[in-house]
C-alpha cells in the first residue's frame, strides 16, 4: 500500500509529461534458501542486536528521544509497510533513485516539500544527523583562520565544526536561571559586544531552544547579525516541532535566520541520525551548501532514514498542527498533576518548549540523578537527561495518554517514599542550588592557551586527571548528555574543573573525553608539555 501510494503521489507529473503510470507491487519478504543463514535467533550471538530486541522486550516508558516512540509517530498503515519493506526498501543510487548529494528527482521533491512545510527557502536532507548541518553551517559561512561567534553552551558539534575550519572561536555566555539552575539562552547583549569587541567575525550562531526547551526571542539577534552583514546560524536540534503550532516559541526560520539545523529525529518522527538543514533569504548560496554536505556526509547515504524524513515531513505537512498541539495537551496535563505533589517542582515558563517535561525532586533529597535511576529501575520508565536536580522527559506527538499518565504515577511514587526516606532519615546533602553551582562553572570562561584545530592536532599524551592542572586540555570533555563542553581543546584545565568533574560523577554524570584508567582513575588527554 505505501509503495503505491507513493506512485500516486506522482501520477499528476507523470501524466503531464504523457507517460503511462507503472504500479509495482509491494516487496514480500524473501528467503535466500542457503542452509548456511539458517541459524535460529537465539543462537545468533551478536551483542547489539540482541541488547536491543532485549530493550523492546521490556516495554519500557519512552520518555527520551527518538520521538516516535517505537513506531509509535508513524500512521499505522505507513509503520507496517515500513516495517514489511525495512530491508527491501535500503537501495543506493540506482536509477530513478536519485542522489542525495546531486538531488533532482523524488529526493529533491521530497526535500522542497519539507522546505515548504517548515518555512525554509530550500531544505537538505541529513543522514549524518544533525552534527553533519551544524559542521556544513560552519563551513559553508567561514574560512581557515576566520572568526565565528558561538555560545559557550553549544553542543560538541560546534566546536568540532570550529576544528574542522581551523576558525578562532569567541565566545558568548548564556544567562542562568537561577531557580532552576539551567541555561536560558544567551541574551543579545553579549553578541553586540562580542562583534564589538570582533567586528572581523564571519557569522553568529545561537543554540535555540535549549535541552531544557528555553527559546527567546531572536528579533533584534537577526537584525544585529545582519547590520553586520553576516549570517546568523541556529542550531535548533531540538525544535523542528516548534514552528507548526503558535502556542510554542517562534522558529528561527520565521525570524529570518539564515540557516538552521534541525534534529528531526528528536522531537518528531524520524529514525535516530536522520535530520534537516534549512536556508533562508539569499545570504547563502544553495550551491556552497550542497558541497559542504557532499564532503561532510557519507556518499552512500541511507535511503531508510530519508524515507524516514520524507514520511515524517508528510505527516507533519497533513497533521502538524493538531499533532503538535495534542503532545501539548498531554505535556501539560503532567505538568498539571506534578504541579500539587509536595516537594515536586516543574519547570513552566511563558515561552518555551512545552513539551520538555523537566521535574526536580531535590527538597525531597533526590538528585537528578538519583530520580532518572529510580524511575528506570523502579518503574521501567526512562526519560532523556538528569543533571544535578532535575530529569527532563520528552513528549511527543506519539505518547500515548496512558503512557504519560503511568510516567506522572511512578513520579508520584518516587516522591512519597523519598518524602518518608528523608523524614526518617534527616535532612539531605542534595540541595537546591547544585545545578546552579555547576552550570556556571560549565559557562564560565577558560584561559585558552592555543586554538582548538591546533591543541587537537597537537602531539598529545594521556594525563592522569589528579595530575592535569596547568595543561592543555587535548580534546572535548563534556557531561553527556547535553553534551554541552565543560573544556575546549586548547584550553588549560585548573583544579576547578577536576572539581566539579569529580562531583558530577559521584551522582552518576557521564563524560565524554575521559577514561578509566588504572586503578579506576581518571585520565584525560593532554597536549605533550613543548608541542604544538
Amino acid at each position: 500500500m505505501f509503495v503505491s501510494s507513493v506512485g500516486l503521489a506522482h501520477t499528476s507529473n507523470r501524466r503531464a509529461a504523457g507517460t503511462k503510470e507503472k504500479r509495482y507491487p509491494v516487496s514480500k519478504t524473501q528467503v535466500n534458501g542457503s542452509d548456511l543463514l539458517n541459524i535460529p535467533l537465539e543462537e545468533f550471538d551478536a551483542p547489539l542486536f540482541q541488547t536491543l530486541l532485549g530493550y523492546v522486550r521490556q516495554h519500557a516508558l519512552r520518555f527520551h528521544m527518538p520521538g516516535h516512540k517505537g513506531g509509535l509517530g508513524f500512521p499505522p498503515e505507513v509503520a507496517e509497510a515500513f516495517k514489511r519493506n525495512v530491508l527491501a526498501i535500503d537501495v543506493t543510487e540506482t536509477r530513478g533513485m536519485d542522489n542525495l548529494h546531486l538531488p533532482s528527482g523524488c529526493i529533491r521533491q521530497a526535500q522542497d516539500l519539507a522546505a515548504q512545510t517548515f518555512g525554509a527557502d530550500r531544505t537538505f536532507f541529513l543522514t549524518n544527523g544533525t552534527t553533519a548541518g551544524v559542521h556544513a553551517m560552519i563551513m559553508t559561512t567561514c574560512k581557515e583562520g576566520q572568526k565565528i561567534v558561538i555560545p559557550r553552551d553549544a553542543h560538541l558539534s560546534v566546536i568540532g565544526g570550529v576544528i574542522l575550519a581551523g576558525l578562532q572561536p569567541v565566545f558568548v555566555y548564556p544567562d542562568v536561571d537561577p531557580e532552576w539552575g539551567v541555561s536560558v539562552g544567551v541574551p543579545t547583549r553579549e553578541y553586540e559586544r562580542a562583534l564589538s569587541e570582533h567586528p572581523d567575525a564571519k557569522a553568529c550562531l545561537i543554540t535555540r531552544p535549549n535541552y531544557y526547551g528555553m527559546a527567546g526571542d531572536l528579533s533584534v539577534l537577526v537584525e544585529l547579525c545582519h547590520d553586520h552583514g553576516i549570517p546568523l546560524l541556529v542550531d535548533e536540534a531540538h525544535g523542528p516541532h516548534i514552528h507548526l503550532h503558535e502556542a510554542m516559541p517562534r522558529s528561527a526560520l520565521s525570524y529570518g535566520a539564515d540557516m538552521v539545523v534541525q534534529s528531526t529525529h528528536k522531537t518528531l518522527g524520524s529514525l535516530t541520525g536522520s535530520s534537516m538543514l534549512h536556508i533562508k533569504g539569499e545570504r547563502i548560496h544553495p550551491d556552497r551548501v550542497q558541497r559542504m554536505l557532499a564532503i561532510l556526509q557519507s556518499t552512500s547515504p541511507s535511503y531508510l532514514l530519508m524515507a524516514s524524513i520524507d514520511i515524517t515531513a508528510t505527516l507533519m505537512r497533513l497533521r502538524g498542527h493538531d499533532l503538535v498541539e495534542r503532545a501539548i495537551r498531554l505535556s501539560d496535563k503532567a505538568r498539571e498533576r506534578l504541579s500539587h505533589v509536595p516537594g515536586v517542582r516543574v519547570l513552566s515558563r511563558p515561552v518555551m518548549d512545552k513539551c520538555k517535561l523537566s521535574v526536580s525532586m531535590i527538597e525531597l533529597g533526590l538528585a537528578g540523578f538519583e530520580l532518572k535511576n529510580r524511575l528506570m529501575d523502579e518503574h521501567n520508565a526512562r526519560v532523556e537527561l538528569a543533571d544535578f536536580e532535575n530529569v527532563i522527559a520528552f513528549v511527543t506527538y506519539a505518547d500515548t495518554e496512558g503512557d504519560v499518565d503511568a510516567l506522572v504515577d511512578a513520579m508520584i511514587r518516587v516522591a512519597e517514599e523519598a518524602r518518608s526516606e528523608r523524614a526518617a532519615a534527616g535532612p539531605s546533602s542534595r540541595k537546591r542550588g547544585d545545578q546552579a553551582r555547576f552550570t556556571q562553572h560549565l559557562f564560565a570562561p577558560a584561559e585558552r592557551a592555543m586554538l582548538p584545530r591546533q591543541a587537537t592536532l597537537a602531539a598529545h599524551e594521556l594525563a592522569r586527571l589528579h595530575d592535569s592542572p596547568g595543561r592543555v586540555c587535548a580534546e572535548v570533555v563534556a557531561p553527556y548528555p547535553p553534551g554541552i563542553p565543560l573544556l575546549y581543546p586548547g584550553e588549560i584545565i585548573d583544579q576547578s574543573h577536576l572539581e566539579i568533574i569529580e562531583e558530577a560523577i559521584s551522582l552518576g554524570a557521564v563524560f565524554r573525553g575521559l577514561a578509566a584508567g588504572p586503578n579506576g582513575q581518571l585520565i584525560v588527554t593532554v597536549v605533550k608539555a613543548g608541542k604544538s
